[in-house]
């Protein structure tokens, strides 16, 4: 036998028995014996129309962020008497702190002063909505169909007056919680969050106060077929990726558009923006993502079970699958670019002397704004000026997933959703949660609404609804899950 046809067999025998050690790790990880079970939970009794009406008010008065001195905080104000309004008891329990004019704190005392407390978020303001093209006005708070229909219905009144509503029917069945409870609800999440969470989280800091956990929007409800798991997966963000804005702008001597330059500013912006969104940052790999295929890959048909069990084997596979799969799970696991803006001449037949374009950047977990930027002016050159526009947050820390808050939060999923497998993974837009790390170790995100990928698509967006039967149990998850960790 020659050295060649040794090597020969040597290869193929470690290749087969790679093979073996794969399927048999795929064999001996098993699902957890807890998952999809709602364990014979019965949930707490919640008045549909009541719920229904409540949100339905809540929209009806538009607190859009203010962003410029034309408009107006009013809504504002508006909205927080509707909320005494709607629910004296829990105004009456709670002591209210007013931030920066327009931010609220709200503080329910517990029995227990040993324990840290337990943090609500919720934002108050909603982004514009003209009314082009909706079926109902914006605002109206239209009931219809066995929905609630209106700007902010998803986004994220719906959220906070399931909260509210839960802890009005727990007062009003005399609930008296172990656990002190705070709610903070923010006034310019859509806009950076700088003025409301971030002043929020600094004053609770000042008075050192921290807390068990924080729980704000961000996770969602997804099918999980899409990656071979029968029920539904609910993710639970444990930390957000960062969030920049660049300028990219080209200068160029303008002038009349009938002898045009060869390359003029708005070509080279341009280019530009293509080489940008054509010479994406490296996949990699951050812990909130293996964690999630950790938790889904015991629950998944065989072949997706022996693909992502052996993630780390066939790393490169996996990773160009997710980058090609969909736009969703290319952005787990790296750095996305998206241009949102352009501007150049403001007549069609005049050569700008300068163009401008927005890359809207969210950084991958292991990354930073630093990094970014570098690679960004390597990929535009030196004729590109690129300049980072104010709202700039880096990546957030990773919240652990091995603390009894985590444990509690998907107990508690498991029992008022059937047929739901909680999961963590990187949150890839922004939430107020960013601010909070100051004041806790366990950040959480997580949305209790099961909706469609149609009502999904509709934040931010036209015809923006939420089911009644949604936000009824997200109010009996929001009653479970204080019930579990401050009852």
């Amino acid at each position: 036998m020659t050295a060649g046809e040794i090597i020969l067999i040597a290869i193929a025998a470690s290749l087969g028995a790679l093979i073996v050690f794969m399927i048999l790790r795929t064999i001996f990880t098993k699902p957890s014996k807890t998952a999809f079970s709602n364990q014979g939970f019965e949930p707490i009794a919640v008045d549909q129309d009541r719920v229904a009406k409540h949100l339905s008010e809540a929209v009806k008065i538009p607190t859009l962020t203010v962003l410029n001195e034309g408009m107006s905080y009013q809504p504002f104000l508006d909205f927080h008497n509707y909320l005494e309004k709607a629910y004296p008891l829990f105004h009456k329990a709670a002591k209210k702190t007013i931030i920066n004019n327009y931010s609220l704190i709200y503080k329910i005392e517990g029995s227990d002063k040993d324990l840290l407390p337990g943090c609500f978020l919720a934002h108050q303001d909603v982004v514009p909505a003209p009314p082009q093209g909706w079926e109902v006005e914006p605002f109206s708070g239209a009931i219809k169909d066995g929905f609630v229909y209106g700007r902010g219905s998803q986004d994220m009144k719906g959220q906070m007056i399931a909260l509210l509503e839960a802890l009005e029917i727990m007062l009003e069945n005399g609930f008296k919680p172990r656990r002190t409870i705070y709610c903070c609800f923010g006034h310019d999440e859509e806009f950076t969050g700088k003025e409301g969470a971030k002043n929020i989280a600094a004053y609770l800091e000042k008075k050192g106060i921290r807390m068990e956990f924080v729980l704000d929007e961000g996770g969602t409800v997804l099918d999980g077929s899409i990656i071979g798991v029968n029920g539904m997966m609910a993710l639970i963000g444990t930390c957000e990726k960062g969030y920049l804005d660049l300028e990219l702008k080209a200068k160029k001597p303008g002038g009349h558009s009938s002898s045009p330059l060869k390359r003029n500013a708005v070509d080279l912006v341009a280019e530009a923006v293509y080489d940008v969104a054509m010479t994406p940052m490296k996949c990699k790999w951050n812990l909130p993502v293996k964690q999630l295929f950790k938790a889904l890959a015991p629950h998944m048909k065989p072949l997706y079970k022996f693909i992502f069990v052996n993630r780390d084997i066939l790393s490169p596979l996996l990773k160009l699958a997710l980058r090609v799969a969909h736009p969703v799970t290319a952005s787990l696991i790296r750095t996305t670019f998206a241009a949102t803006q352009m501007k150049g001449s403001d007549a069609p037949n005049v050569l700008p002397p300068e163009a401008t374009a927005t890359i809207n950047c969210r950084i991958n977990i292991n990354e930073s704004i630093a990094d970014v930027v570098k690679h960004v002016k390597n990929v535009v050159g030196k004729n590109i000026e690129v300049t980072v526009l104010p709202g700039e947050a880096e990546p957030t820390p990773v919240s652990d997933i091995d603390t009894p808050a985590y444990k509690i939060l998907t107990h508690t999923i498991n029992e008022v959703f059937e047929n739901f497998l909680p999961a963590p993974y990187p949150f890839i837009a922004a939430t107020d949660a960013k601010y909070y790390y100051r004041i806790c170790n366990n950040v959480y995100r997580f949305t209790p609404f099961t909706v469609s990928e149609d009502d999904r698509n509709r934040i931010h967006a036209l015809n923006e609804r939420l089911e009644i039967k949604a936000l009824v149990k997200a109010t009996q998850f929001f009653a479970r899950f204080i019930e579990n960790s401050c009852g």
